[in-house]
């Protein structure tokens, strides 16, 4: 049960309206994490957007933004999150053995390239200490060009801010 109500379809805040019909036409359903905050219309605006570009908008291969997200969502243990972006990283192909090791054992993982790894090891150190170190941009800047190293930084983020999000207020997943 969730901390706080959902803003169902029809109650949300002003301004909100428009996000969950994009949302429910892109997913055919307006998800928890949206309906939590659909009580701010400024709020419920900028979570749209965040998941716009997410879904649409980025240039990053879809198994590098999951390897990312679902780092940082295992790093935070999000439920909810993770019950999402497991199924996106499956559609992006991968196992499910890639991600159960997702965290630390991921680094060291013969099933990882060493882009990858440098995108696990990015998702962690961000996730646990807001900064990455020196060592772990620099292996993302070798790997990737630089869109594409804002991009993971911007996944990485997104993810962190959203799990705070739904961490917080307990969203349930969808059944």
């Amino acid at each position: 049960m969730p901390r706080i109500s959902y803003a169902q379809e029809g109650t949300e805040a002003e301004g909100a309206t428009e996000v969950y019909a994009s949302l429910k036409a892109g997913f055919g359903m307006v998800p928890n994490l949206v309906k939590l905050v659909g009580h701010s219309g400024p709020v419920t605006q900028a979570m749209g957007t965040v998941l716009d570009v997410y879904f649409n908008r980025l240039a990053l291969d879809a198994r590098l933004r999951e390897i990312a997200y679902l780092t940082v969502t295992r790093q935070n243990e999000c439920p909810y999150c993770t019950g999402h972006h497991t199924m996106f990283a499956q559609k992006a192909g991968m196992s499910e053995e890639e991600m159960a090791l997702l965290g630390e054992s991921g680094l060291s993982s013969p099933l990882f390239t060493p882009a990858e790894k440098a995108v696990i090891r990015f998702a962690l150190e961000t996730t646990k200490h807001v900064k990455a170190s020196d060592e772990s941009l620099m292996a993302l800047k070798k790997a990737f060009t630089l869109p594409q190293v804002v991009e993971i930084a911007f996944v990485v983020a997104s993810a962190n801010f959203i799990q705070r999000i739904g961490k917080n207020f307990d969203a349930e997943l969808e059944m």
